[in-house]
């Protein structure tokens, strides 16, 4: 859909820092660590300039309505010229995000993203009709002014995504009044974000060594893996606290988030909010319900897992705060930023020496701002397009698992790589559905090195345990996610309200029911988890993690076991942009997503590592 990439951008989206104290200021980390957003605009005049010419293509975009059926070249001009704003605008949009992220504190950053942002909404209220008039010439028109007009061939596919919407789409008027509303619909996330990066005010706890530091986002991770239980403990009690103290706030917030979903998707004549959410892609609503129920079927594995962490740990009773903690500190090891680049690229030789090469340019040529700062977004992310390079956030703290955060974001910035080099502009983007694969394949490539290489049998172990952990948090923990938002839209569809007391109750049973009997959960601080989830307001967002790696496992084993012909065939995915939609496009590799199949080995392999623990410490 025209609109369908822009909507994905508006979602992209503790090293240097003397001990004990604040994040380091931006401008004293060197500038080898920091993006180059320069590679995208000169600065903020030639922002400036690109605004207003987008600006003033608005009026010629909402001159082409009621002309698209006149002539194959007429239609092709139109789609051509919304194409080419619309790539404008993205670059726009991604810079003035970029920036923004850099120190949300900075108004004037802000208030260019947010101007861009209503720019955005009239860029789509100008192209609303588009779709409509579409649908109104037919699919039998359309085909044949494809098949008189040169160049016009080039968008069957494009034609087929917009014909098939046809139920879903609405009158011009309808539709023009629909992208005017778009700029609300966005308030919750909008203050959920301004909230959470801005005005959160964490306490302060005390470490292992019993100084006083402030809790960040990064640190309250870096406590919650600590061996020091009172510092796991107090670290978890603060940074739930801080959320709890707003529980309220946070859940009116996700009311109107909630209700904003039910309000389009029954707009639009969409069966529920799921099914809305799912459409773009056009993902059957049974590949979720499969990844929910087949979790659940097999939730004695995790189980297992959780039973296991307790008597390693020999903890009676194992708490919440515990279930981060490795399980064999002693093989704990980790990566600065720049050792971290060499293993991951030694990792990634089973995809070819292009691919090598190109993250290494990538790595050297301004792609990633590495290191917390005072003001800046927090997690990780890759956002890029068409004519921008792919950009990496990142917050390194110096744990292992930053290392698998940056290979994760190289996965996704090497999919908009191939997929802008090998695609023309209307299929250079790809859905959140195929980029998780890109990912999570990647990290998937750094364990089995990392496994490969180890002969330590303490770092084997530590090993072993953080694959668990990976599952553990990218499927078993996105799938307790994605029930959970599921059912608070189902309450949403049937009028009810969500209080903090409701979702804390619903979160408080996913959490029992999902790590079992083994773990006591704080009932004053377990349940406010909920308040602290960005992707809950990303619309069905977290079950494609889950999906995702369970086909990211099948495609690497495919690779690691074959050779340059399953090399190929997973890097068409990545080449394959949005040409075709998402199950198909991993079928390209030989592996289907909508069967259970591939789940159901994700969970025998959790169950083999389990054993595999377990038989090394009884040997």
């Amino acid at each position: 859909m025209l609109t369908h990439r822009i909507a994905r951008l508006r979602l992209a989206a503790a090293a240097h820092e003397a001990a004990g104290g604040a994040p380091a200021d931006r401008a004293d980390i060197p500038e080898r660590y920091k993006w180059r957003l320069e590679n995208i605009f000169s600065g903020t005049e030639a922002w400036e300039k690109i605004f207003e010419a987008i600006e003033s293509a608005l009026p010629g975009l909402a001159a082409f309505q009621g002309t698209l059926g006149e002539s194959g070249a007429g239609l092709l001009a139109a789609i051509e010229a919304i194409h080419d704003t619309r790539r404008r605008l993205e670059q726009a949009l991604v810079y003035a995000s970029l920036k923004s992220d850099e120190d949300t504190r900075v108004g004037e950053n802000l208030a260019r993203r947010g101007r861009i942002a209503s720019l955005a909404v009239r860029f789509d209220e100008a192209i609303s009709w588009f779709e409509s008039e579409v649908l109104e010439l037919g699919p039998e028109r359309v085909s044949g002014l494809v098949a008189d007009t040169s160049g016009l061939e080039l968008y069957a596919h494009f034609f087929d995504d917009v014909l098939r919407s046809g139920a879903h789409t609405l009158p011009a008027e309808q539709e023009a009044l629909l992208a005017g509303a778009s700029l609300m619909s966005r308030g919750a996330g909008q203050v959920f974000n301004a909230f959470d990066n801005a005005d959160l005010i964490l306490p302060e706890v005390e470490d292992e060594e019993g100084r006083s530091v402030t809790l960040t986002k990064a640190r309250y991770q870096k406590f919650l893996k600590s061996r020091d239980r009172r510092v796991r403990r107090d670290a978890f009690g603060g940074f739930l606290g801080a959320y709890g103290k707003m529980s309220n706030t946070l859940a009116a917030n996700l009311d109107a988030n909630v209700k904003n979903h039910v309000f389009f998707s029954r707009a639009r004549n969409h069966t529920g909010c799921l099914e809305a959410a799912l459409h773009p892609d056009a993902v059957p609503p049974a590949v979720f319900h499969s990844l929910v129920e087949t979790v659940s079927a097999h939730k004695d594995v995790i189980h297992r897992y959780t039973a296991l962490k307790q008597r390693v740990l020999g903890l009676e009773p194992i708490h919440e705060y515990d279930l981060a903690v490795p399980l064999f500190p002693d093989g704990e090891f980790k990566y600065d930023y720049d050792e971290a680049c060499q293993v991951i690229l030694t990792s990634c030789a089973p995809l070819g020496s292009d691919y090598i090469e190109t993250v290494r340019g990538g790595i050297a040529g301004g792609w990633i701002d590495v290191h917390e700062s005072a003001g800046k977004r927090s997690g990780g992310y890759s956002n890029g397009v068409y004519d921008t390079p792919p950009y990496i956030l990142l917050n390194w703290a110096d744990q292992l698992g930053d290392s698998f955060t940056l290979t994760h974001e190289l996965g996704h910035s090497m999919h908009t790589w191939l997929a802008v080099h090998n695609q023309p502009y209307v299929y250079g983007d790809y859905p959140i559905f195929t980029a998780e694969v890109a990912s999570t394949f990647n990290e998937l490539l750094l364990m089995d090195h990392l496994l490969a290489e180890t002969t330590d049998q303490r770092r084997l172990l530590y090993l072993l345990d953080y694959h668990l952990a990976q599952i553990n948090n990218t499927v078993f923990r996105q799938t307790m996610f994605a029930e959970f938002e599921h059912r608070v839209h189902r309450l949403g569809e049937t009028g009810e309200t969500l209080t903090a007391e409701v979702m804390g109750e619903i979160y408080q049973e996913l959490l029992i029911k999902y790590w079992g009997p083994s773990v006591e959960f704080d009932p004053e601080r377990s349940p406010l988890t909920w308040c602290r989830i960005p992707h809950f307001f990303y619309n069905f967002y977290v079950y494609q993690y889950a999906t995702a790696y369970a086909a990211a496992v099948a495609l690497s084993r495919r690779v690691l076991a074959g050779g340059a012909d399953e090399r190929e065939q997973y890097l068409d995915i990545l080449r394959s942009g949005c040409s075709r939609y998402p199950v198909e496009t991993i079928a390209l590799g030989g592996v289907d997503v909508s069967t259970p199949q591939p789940l159901e080995d994700v969970l025998t392999l959790f169950g083999d590592l389990v054993d595999r623990v377990e038989s090394i410490l009884n040997n």
